[in-house]
């Protein structure tokens, strides 16, 4: 369904840039504004209102040096070489985005490739800009903002899901004495990219500053991103993990004891609920406490460590998550209508 929205939204708004740019009088053709809105709509959740911005930059920059050039040089296949190559040099220099870059060429090459005496196309291009851009940002930062919670929710789910999947698998492989699936275990962790959570979670920050409708969530979103944190370093004690099991599988057996212990750090990283993931993380606390005692090996301690940090993360999370709810049940306090009742 969300899909089918953002469809929707965009086909929306490319019929509405057509006709409010077909209101203004002498515009011909506005064949750029839907794809202005189509282009700025395109990009990923949370960032169709900055594509927006950047495209509008783009075309007005190019649209500035390609009229420049032509009043100074006027038109030519030279003119358009150094129209092109000007506009990437400005905005390589000014450290403009790819978007930006593409757009201010493009336009620079249209201004100059297009250009008739007494017919004013740059101005027009703007204009489509302006309009598919603006349509753009009232749809995506003001109407119809992205949750900034679920796109980080979404990244943290998956986050969750691979690094229970790679204990599980640590543990599997210690029960099994399979020092070949413990170091595929450790490629499983080592393969999590933690950097798309801190990107999520950056880009949901900038969304509750730019978006009206969801700077409330700002509280929040700080209170779970604590949480998501937590998780994002459990991955580095979850190495640690892995590599304690490949140590205490060089020259030993199986440790059925010790997996049931990386199990239970699974267990409470898969955990969501406050107290479920509390009682998880209580319970591979002690797990890791017990095998200290009777596992004295290197490998063992490692992974015994590694169990407790990923505990200590889970439970911090549980605080933080717990936090939410209490900013989430207080918001929907003030927002409830009150009554007064007169007898």
């Amino acid at each position: 369904m969300p899909i089918l929205g953002r469809i929707a939204q965009t086909a929306l708004a490319a019929g509405a840039a057509w006709e409010l740019a077909l209101q203004i009088p002498g515009h011909g053709r506005p064949f750029f504004a839907p794809i202005a809105a189509v282009i700025a709509l395109g990009a990923e959740r949370g960032r169709r209102g900055r594509q927006a911005i950047e495209m509008m930059v783009g075309v007005a920059a190019g649209i500035l040096i390609g009229a420049a050039l032509v009043a100074t040089v006027g038109v030519g296949a030279w003119q358009l070489v150094l129209a092109t190559t000007i506009t990437f040099v400005v905005a390589t220099a000014t450290g403009a985005s790819q978007l930006v870059r593409n757009q201010a060429a493009a336009s620079a090459i249209l201004v100059v490739a297009l250009h008739v005496a007494g017919q004013n196309l740059a101005l027009q291009r703007l204009v489509d800009a302006l309009i598919g851009g603006g349509l753009a940002i009232l749809l995506a930062r003001f109407l119809f903002p992205v949750d900034p919670l679920e796109l980080v929710r979404d990244e943290a789910r998956d986050l969750r899901r691979r690094l229970a999947t790679a204990l599980d698998e640590t543990a599997n492989a210690l029960e099994a004495g399979d020092r070949s699936a413990a170091r595929n275990a450790l490629n499983a962790v080592e393969s999590i990219d933690v950097r798309r959570l801190e990107d999520a979670l950056a880009l949901a920050r900038e969304v509750t500053r730019a978006a009206p409708r969801r700077r409330p969530l700002r509280r929040r979103l700080e209170a779970l991103g604590e949480s998501w944190l937590e998780l994002d370093a459990s991955v580095a004690d979850a190495r640690a993990i892995a590599t304690g099991a490949l140590r205490r599988l060089d020259g030993a057996g199986p440790a059925p004891r010790l997996a049931g212990v990386v199990r239970a750090a699974a267990e409470s990283v898969r955990a969501v609920e406050p107290d479920e993931a509390r009682a998880a993380a209580e319970a591979a606390r002690s797990a890791a406490a017990r095998i200290r005692d009777e596992d004295g090996s290197l490998g063992a301690s490692v992974v015994a460590h590694g169990v407790a940090d990923v505990a200590e993360h889970a439970l911090r999370a549980a605080a933080a998550r717990e936090e939410d709810r209490r900013i989430a049940a207080a918001r929907r306090t003030r927002k409830r209508p009150f009554s007064v009742w007169k007898t």
